[in-house]
């Protein structure tokens, strides 16, 4: 059996925007950089943060 993968979060409009030509510049204006949760709630998110592998946060060990 094999285990499950994780999904990576998904990427914010600019990052997603970023993967085009002539738009590469774009990832510094993502402003998804952590999850925000929901008020008054538990475990429930608001926004996810951006997904894109441009963020250290992201990326994975080799």
């Amino acid at each position: 059996m094999t285990a499950p993968v994780a999904e990576a979060p998904p990427r914010s409009a600019e990052c997603t925007l970023a993967q085009r030509p002539g738009y590469k510049g774009l990832h510094r204006d993502c402003r998804q950089t952590k999850d925000i949760p929901l008020p008054h709630a538990s475990g429930i998110l608001l926004q996810r943060r951006c997904g894109c592998t441009c963020h250290p946060w992201a990326r994975r060990a080799s």
